[in-house]
């Protein structure tokens, strides 16, 4: 059994919609944000860092998206949604997972959220600014890949990058610089958008994209 401690806000998307995915038994355990419930002493004894989401299982506590989705999928290799560790494309899936939470998820969270970074009104501004031209930017670069390697983002196989993909994706709807905006990446969200993994994580969160 694994327990996700999640919130409403869309954080937890890639690891709701991947439990969904590889069919295993879950529990829900809401961590309501607007009561900062994430701030708590019993919530920060499992996440120090007070975010979500956080994965339970086996009394071994997970967090961090992309390693959640890791750790995830080895424990079910059958599913095949990620590279054997001797593959060649392990390397690939290892550097798309931490190079969209390093890279694309934190200009991501620049545009969202200036004022975790700038106190003043003029700072935020920029930021929100620079952000836009970094995700573009990172937008352009996936865009480029699906369309030479596609239609995923290790080429003819479905894995969790893509799933961590969506959850961005997501995220961007309201940006200045949306990921469905490229043809090649809205495809890729299209197409994961018909599988019922992804509408029951929806469904379950109270959210809808539209394409």
């Amino acid at each position: 059994m694994y327990t996700l401690y999640w919130d409403r806000g869309g954080a937890n998307m890639a690891t709701h919609a991947m439990l969904e995915e590889l069919g295993v038994d879950y529990q829900l355990v809401e961590i309501d944000l607007t009561r900062q419930m994430q701030k708590t002493p019993e919530y920060l004894a499992i996440n120090p860092n007070g975010k979500v989401p956080t994965l339970l299982h086996d009394g071994h506590i997970i967090y961090e998206s992309a390693a959640i989705l890791i750790y995830l999928l080895d424990q079910h290799p059958e599913s095949g949604l990620s590279p054997l560790t001797t593959s060649p494309q392990r390397g690939r899936y290892y550097q798309s997972l931490i190079w969209m939470s390093n890279t694309l998820q934190e200009a991501a969270n620049r545009w969202a959220h200036p004022e975790h970074y700038c106190d003043n009104t003029a700072g935020q501004h920029s930021l929100q600014a620079k952000a836009s031209q970094e995700l573009e930017r990172c937008w352009q670069v996936i865009e480029k890949d699906l369309h030479e390697k596609g239609p995923w983002i290790l080429g003819d196989t479905l894995s969790g990058a893509d799933f961590h993909l969506f959850m961005i994706a997501y995220w961007s709807r309201r940006y200045e610089r949306r990921a469905q905006d490229y043809p090649k990446l809205q495809q890729l969200l299209r197409t994961l958008l018909n599988r019922s993994s992804i509408q029951a994580m929806l469904k379950q969160e109270g959210l809808f994209f539209e394409l």
